[in-house]
């Protein structure tokens, strides 16, 4: 009893011996401490890993023109944006440049479409392995957190037989995700073999980032980011500009070509009629991505076009709730209070996304600040001309007037100008969709982006 309040503290202490290729043996010991106040149901949890003795010595790094040995990382539970970025630079390498391995978090929800992804990967060159869960989805606030974070402790272990793997195989970077396992679990990584580390940065640096990837970004190696604006956001945030190049996200125009691509596949599965003129948003639905705006914006569409339709292309996230109320109701009562709800189509997330692009006659982005926008380039490439605000990434991706239009942040009056615009006007939207596939072919390739990440891999290790 600490003045008045009751604790209980919990530690443990695991360790492990692992046999390193040179016979030598090291000793990690990691502790684990968790202090609930039980009168408060406060939780401190505090992670303390530390090698007792050098796990490795310094490998070489081959550097010029020499073969990279990288490991990219994924902890994460589903294939959401992020991974499928990585899984196509795993594809997209030179292999006589880039030697790819991967670890793979085998909790994933949808590990069979990884593991689909990843068939240009080697056995021996990919492990799945228990890479941990989301504490987020363990419920029952800070106590629920706490047994989320005892539940990852398998985790660590996993970790830990990854050491000597990476050492066997002289990998010399270990690549992942800024979320927030990938940045912990790459760090420690990277530590405990010896080898340097890259963080990929898909979001935008917030003041809130938490302490754990705080960490990672000091400890990093160098970073890569998806747009100038994302790499402009962590130089504001104390990052030094020289440790982060960009390398923007890439669409494959193989797969979103326009000529391979049938007709009416989504609208039909939506009861969309063929002749109505289309406009979508595909992004998750939350507060940033600026539904409420196109919204308000799609009312005065229907005013001039009053046979348009609006797709809401996305899965809810369930945690973007406002003022108590989740974000999907309240884009629900605004479509209602407009009167819109027979022209509004909630479909869900999209597997078929060329069908989806194909099938729209504009591709809305309103969001405030995105990263890139992959859902872009992806009209881009199937000739969708795309509208949306001035900001975050998009006008890095974007010319105004030329692969769409871009309108001032939040003015949904001139969004809806926009998009009337296109829908009345067949010719524009055909002459903006053909300058928009030659600019995804001509900047946004799979191609373009693996050989930006290897140059910069090159340049760490220099």
């Amino acid at each position: 009893m600490i003045n008045g309040r009751q604790f209980q503290t919990i530690i443990i202490n695991l360790s492990q011996k692992s046999e390193i290729n040179t016979g030598k043996t090291d000793q990690l010991a990691c502790f684990l401490q968790v202090n609930l106040n039980l009168s408060s149901k406060a939780v401190h949890i505090r992670f303390d890993l530390k090698a007792r003795e050098p796990i490795s010595t310094p490998i070489d790094k081959t550097t010029g023109t020499g073969k990279i040995k990288v490991l990219f990382l994924n902890t994460r539970s589903a294939l959401g944006a992020d991974v499928a970025v990585h899984l196509s630079l795993v594809r997209n390498f030179d292999p006589a440049r880039v030697e790819v391995f991967v670890a793979t978090n085998r909790h994933s929800r949808d590990l069979d479409k990884t593991l689909k992804e990843l068939n240009c990967v080697s056995p021996d060159r990919l492990k799945v392995v228990d890479l941990g869960h989301e504490i987020s989805t363990a419920g029952g606030g800070a106590i629920g957190k706490a047994k989320g974070a005892l539940k990852n402790l398998p985790a660590l272990f996993s970790l830990l037989r990854l050491v000597p793997w990476i050492k066997k195989n002289g990998i010399q970077i270990i690549h992942s995700t800024d979320r927030p396992r990938d940045a912990i679990f790459t760090a420690l990584l990277s530590k405990w073999s010896g080898t340097r580390h890259i963080l990929h940065a898909h979001i935008n640096w917030y003041p809130y980032l938490g302490k754990g990837i705080e960490s990672a970004l000091k400890s990093c190696s160098g970073m890569i980011a998806v747009s100038d604006f994302t790499r402009n956001s962590f130089v504001e945030g104390g990052v030094l500009s020289s440790r982060i190049c960009v390398a923007h996200n890439a669409t494959d125009i193989t797969k979103f070509d326009p000529d391979r691509t049938q007709c009416g596949l989504f609208r039909r599965e939506q009861n969309i009629p063929e002749s109505a003129p289309l406009i979508g948003i595909v992004a998750r639905i939350m507060i940033w991505k600026g539904h409420l705006e196109l919204i308000e914006a799609f009312a005065e569409v229907k005013r001039c076009v009053p046979e348009a339709r609006l797709a809401i292309i996305g899965e809810e996230d369930l945690l973007a709730a406002q003022a108590g109320k989740p974000f999907g109701e309240m884009i629900r009562e605004k479509i209602s209070e407009l009167g819109l709800s027979d022209s509004v189509h909630w479909t869900g997330w999209q597997d078929n996304m060329p069908e989806v692009m194909q099938d729209l006659d504009v591709l809305a982005m309103p969001s405030h600040a995105e990263p890139f926008g992959l859902a872009v380039t992806e009209a881009m490439a199937m000739q969708t001309p795309v509208v949306g605000f001035a900001s975050g990434g998009l006008p890095e991706i974007i010319e105004d007037g030329l692969e769409g239009f871009l309108v001032p942040l939040k003015n949904t009056e001139l969004l809806a100008e926009a998009m009337i615009a296109l829908l009345k006007n067949p010719a524009m939207r055909l002459e903006m969709g053909r300058r928009g596939r030659q600019c995804v072919i001509n900047r946004f390739t799979p191609q373009i982006q693996a050989l930006a990440v290897e140059t910069n891999y090159r340049t760490i290790l220099a």
